[in-house]
């Protein structure tokens, strides 16, 4: 029977780990939370969490220790969920295992954002860092179209499962390849105001923060590897943004 227990208390610990993590938490966050579910039920808990895996043990009073290892598979960043888990364990003391394991799961199964809200939040964002970067209001609009152009191939790569990698590259084809069509027509003098509004979108800002805290933290793994991903996302960005210039310029293209 108490086997039985350890395995649901490792299940549950696992779950709440899991739902941190591929929501975009931090790995400090991750372990202390995971190891505060183990606490609650009366077992000293250890974790090691990178950005792909989780392992988990508990120790016994007479010192067996168990342990269960839980692959992530999908990582996105939705901060509202983090706060939410983050929340319902501060709470902990209120809740049984199993009220906490249903809890867990209402709060990974709610959905994001509309599809509608989704497009505009893009269009919103890309239109109002032309304000940031001194632009016009024909470049406003520019950036407008452009971050619903990057909202709707984000929705068709993400159903596609192309990767990070290429969604970012193909998003920063399809801003930079707006901002040439825009100026291609006239409707906009100069491409960088818009270009730059449109990529900032896909600036991947909170993983870097997220790195830089799990430096300075100690997890020096998990934190370096985050970086490294960044780094992969920026360049990915650079990289399609730079094949739609380099095709706009050689079929004469003024920038």
């Amino acid at each position: 029977m108490e086997k039985k227990f350890e395995f649901k208390l490792l299940n549950l610990a696992a779950d709440v780990g899991e739902a941190l993590l591929k929501n975009g938490s931090e790995i400090y966050r991750v372990e202390y939370n995971v190891c505060k579910v183990a606490k609650r039920f009366g077992y000293e808990g250890h974790c090691f969490a990178t950005l792909t895996c989780i392992i988990i043990s508990i120790e016994s009073d007479d010192g067996e220790i168990t342990s269960l290892v839980r692959r992530v598979n999908s990582r996105d960043t939705n901060l509202d969920k983090v706060y939410k888990v983050a929340r319902l364990i501060d709470q902990i003391d209120s809740y049984d295992m199993k009220d906490l394991k249903k809890l867990i799961k209402n709060i990974d199964k709610e959905k994001s954002y509309s599809t509608i809200v989704d497009l505009a939040g893009h269009c919103i964002g890309a239109a109002f860092f032309t304000i940031l970067f001194l632009g016009n209001t024909n470049e406003f609009i520019a950036a407008f179209i452009a971050g619903l152009a990057i909202g709707i191939f984000i929705k068709i790569c993400s159903s596609l499962e192309i990767g990070t990698f290429f969604t970012n590259l193909i998003c920063g084809f399809v801003a930079t390849s707006a901002a040439c069509f825009f100026r291609y027509t006239g409707f906009i003098y100069c491409m960088s105001t818009t270009t730059i509004s449109a990529l900032m979108i896909l600036v991947p800002g909170v993983p870097f923060i997220n790195s830089m805290r799990d430096i300075f933290a100690g997890d020096l793994v998990t934190g370096i590897s985050r970086f490294l991903e960044v780094v992969m996302v920026g360049t990915s960005i650079a990289v399609g943004s730079g094949i739609a210039l380099n095709i706009f310029l050689k079929f004469g293209g003024i920038y």
